[in-house]
């Protein structure tokens, strides 16, 4: 039995092209609470054989462009437990060939120069080998499909089209890593160009750091950018069945409340239509606001979501709020789901054998 190997750092790449590093501009905004905003090395598409991982591809490649980072390739050799080996070392050696020969060809068939030629094998069950390295290198853009082909499959059978399947609920969950979700079922096409943005905003700074990475892709393809805002119905004690009282209060509050919605989408559509992005303003001050976020999404045909996983009502800690996951769990379109502070790298000279996990490597495509 082939035993498990420590983790091995990547090696340094040569003749690698260079990438500007540049950081999300704030000009555009004027504030100064604005967390620190995740800055990433590349975006890691994960492929998994389905016939939707070309579709991540893609759509991995549209955001990387706009956000000017490189792309890079990983697949999971799944084994039948964590961290073991196949038992027969020829087993193990056909997986290892048949996954860089599948990383070959999807290599080979793009000729993108900010696609980089490393690829990225990881040995074990996907959703915990996608959430280890996600949590230990926070400061890359993860890509995965919202349902791997199984999962795909399962939650047709059981009539739960929309629930994040296995894998990527727990690299949601337990990474600090920003990610981009892509449901499957695609169109077939050559090139993803998105001509919609959607962002979602609650008036908080989280929320609104998200739009320097929006403004960036926008720019590139040319979209047009939908700021969205769900007005949330004012919940207050009432102590009666005709309290005259309560009812007034309650309209006032929700006036003020979309006076002051409209005033900010305002200010801030003035501010990103002077630096020659198209802009829109939507409102609305109807049923719930996860509910109605997909919604205008969808009415609107955005093509993507970009969101901050956590708004104004979030826990410090938690690693998504409970809007931002609603939307990921059910929405029918890609979402970028932006992290406002980026993980510590990890020490791996501190770490014991038993905390690196299975196996995991870099190689260079030959």
């Amino acid at each position: 039995m082939q035993s498990k190997s420590s983790t091995v750092e990547p090696p340094v790449a040569r003749n690698q092209p260079k990438f500007r590093r540049e950081k999300a501009s704030l000009d555009i905004i004027e504030h100064k609470r604005i967390p620190s905003l995740a800055t990433f090395r590349s975006a890691v598409a994960c492929m998994d054989n389905s016939p939707d991982a070309s579709f991540v591809f893609r759509h991995t490649k549209a955001v990387a462009s706009g956000l000017d980072i490189p792309v890079r390739l990983a697949h999971v050799l799944q084994g039948g437990e964590s961290g073991v080996s196949p038992s027969d070392p020829i087993e193990w050696q056909i997986k290892v060939r048949e996954a860089r020969d599948y990383l070959s060809r999807i290599l080979k068939s793009d000729n993108s120069p900010f696609i980089e030629k490393d690829r990225l094998l990881l040995n074990g069950i996907a959703s915990e080998e996608i959430s280890r390295w996600a949590s230990e290198n926070a400061d890359n853009l993860i890509a995965l499909a919202t349902r791997c082909g199984l999962e795909h499959s399962a939650s047709k059978n059981s009539g739960h089209d929309l629930a994040l399947g296995r894998t990527a609920q727990m690299v949601l969950d337990n990474s600090a890593a920003s990610l981009l979700l892509v449901p499957p079922g695609g169109q077939e096409k050559d090139e993803i160009c998105y001509r919609r943005l959607a962002v979602p905003l609650d008036g908080s700074c989280r929320a609104e750091s998200v739009l320097p990475f929006a403004v960036r892709i926008a720019r590139k393809h040319g979209a047009e950018l939908l700021l969205t805002h769900v007005i949330p119905r004012p919940e207050i004690m009432v102590t009666g069945l005709h309290d005259a009282e309560a009812s007034e209060f309650t309209t006032k509050l929700e006036q003020f409340n979309e006076q002051n919605a409209r005033a900010y989408l305002d200010r801030l559509q003035r501010r990103l239509a002077s630096g020659g992005i198209a802009v829109r303003a939507i409102i609305e001050n109807e049923g719930d606001v996860r509910e109605r976020l997909l919604l205008i999404a969808e009415y609107q045909r955005a093509d993507l979501i970009v969101m901050s996983a956590r708004g104004k009502g979030s826990i410090h800690d938690m690693p998504c709020g409970n809007v931002a996951r609603h939307i990921a769990a059910h929405t029918r379109l890609p979402l970028l789901l932006i992290r406002q502070k980026m993980s510590q790298p990890v020490d791996h000279l501190k770490m014991t054998e038993h905390h690196y996990g299975p196996r995991m490597f870099w190689e260079s495509a030959h």
